[in-house]
Formats: C-alpha cells, structure tokens, sequence
C-alpha cells in the first residue's frame, strides 16, 4: 500500500477536480446525456456537484449536520458560475477548517478531516461522469495520482459499504470476490458477508484490470458487458455481477 495521503493533498485534488469539472462543464451542453441514472443530463450533475459542495462546505464550516436541499442552485442563476462559486466555497472551507476539529460526518461524529477525503472522491466520480458527455466509459481522472485513485475504493467499503451494512440493506455475496489491480499492488478482498481486507485469495472470483477502470468497477461505472479489453472476469461472473446489484453505494 501507498503511504498514507496528508489532508492538503486532498484539499489540492479536490480543488484541481473542481476546476476540471467546471472548465469541462462550460464546454458540455447542458442537456447532454450522460452515464448516470440519478443525474442523466450534463446540466442535472453540474446541479448535483454544486449542490453538494455548498452543503459540505456548510457542514464543515459548522461542524453541524444541515438540510441539503436549501444549497440548491436558483431558478435563473447562471449554472456554470454558481458552480465554479460553489468549488470556491468548498475549498476555502476545508482550508480553513482543523482537520481534527470535531464534525458531523456521513457516519455521525468524526472530524472535519473527513470531507477533505468525501469531496474529493465525490469530485473525481462526477469529473467522469460529466466527460461520459463525450467520452463512453472515460478513464478514471488521474488528479492526486494513483494512491488517491485506490483510495477511492478503501472510502467505498470504509464509508459507504459501512452505511448499507449498518442499516441491513444487502444481501451476501455468492461468493469470494478480489478486486484487483493489474498496473499497482492494489487488491481488495470481499467475503460473501461483506467483509473488506486488503489481499488476494486463490479460491476467489477476480475481477482485474487497470487500477483506475477497478476504481470505476466499484462505483458501479463500469458495467462488465461494455467492459471488453478493459476487465477480466476470473471465476465465477455471477459473483461479480451480484457486486454490482449489491448498490454498496446506498
């Protein structure tokens, strides 16, 4: 494993993402279709992303869980401005803020440290989103370099998988599955309870490719039937098949 990622190397990533996504969002037509059920034009996720960052940068500012539906972009507002004010917003705040000072979270009390981590990996997921525009099935954007990209996975199965197990809302694998990376060390390994380590298993299902179409493989933005030449299935395919009908991501 890579060494650990320092707090300002999310701050930088999450700001460079931010400005990929709003350089590439000025240049998209709005009502682009794109590869996301929730959010399935250009203008619907460039709404999202601003949203969610003006809510974030809020709960970071207080410490203090907030409505999210109140950081909504206004009826009239020029969308790629709003954006690129609500990016600013958002990293002023994680600037400002301690990373060890308390804060509400995603798993309820925790450290503010936490959305430098969430709105990065949120950023980076709807950079690829957004450049599906043009692009099917993109690479994964490379901004903070490889140990960011995996970590990715690790805040997956850290934060939302543990959300979804908490609440009960997923059923066991068939089986063993390793994601695996076939360009870094990067392996994580699935029991059929849900169960996460970092590591490999012969008896297991493999899913393998390129860490970043891994990355895009466990959030759920690389279906195995438009995968062809980018990942191989080893074993049984209904046990990674079941991982993408599980919606880890609740």
């Amino acid at each position: 494993m890579a060494d650990p990622i320092g707090p300002d190397e999310y701050v930088e990533a999450v700001e460079a993402l931010s400005a990929a996504f709003a350089d590439e969002a000025a240049a998209t037509d709005p009502d682009a279709p794109i590869s996301s059920q929730l959010w399935p034009t250009a203008g619907e996720l460039v709404d999202h992303l601003g949203q969610i960052q003006r809510w974030a940068a809020q709960v970071v500012d207080t410490g203090a869980s907030t409505d999210r539906a109140s950081f909504a972009r206004p009826t009239g507002v020029d969308r790629v401005r709003w954006y690129r004010q609500s990016a600013e917003r958002l990293t002023d705040a994680l600037r400002a803020a301690d990373p060890a000072r308390e804060c509400w979270t995603l798993l309820g009390a925790g450290a503010a440290g936490f959305w430098r981590r969430r709105m990065t990996h949120e950023a980076r997921k709807h950079v690829w989103d957004l450049r599906s525009a043009a692009t099917p099935r993109p690479p994964l954007p490379d901004e903070g370099g490889a140990a960011m990209q995996a970590d990715a996975v690790d805040e997956l199965f850290g934060v939302f998988l543990a959300r979804t197990l908490r609440a009960g809302m997923i059923a066991p694998l068939p089986g063993t599955l390793v994601l695996q990376s076939t360009d870094s060390d990067d392996a994580w390994l699935i029991s059929p309870h849900w169960e996460v380590s970092r590591g490999h298993d012969d008896r297991a299902t493999v899913v393998r490719g390129a860490l970043g179409d891994v990355v895009l493989f466990a959030w759920e933005r690389m279906p195995l039937a438009e995968a062809s030449g980018r990942l191989e299935v080893v074993g049984d395919p209904v046990v990674a098949e079941s991982f993408l009908t599980s919606h880890v991501h609740p």
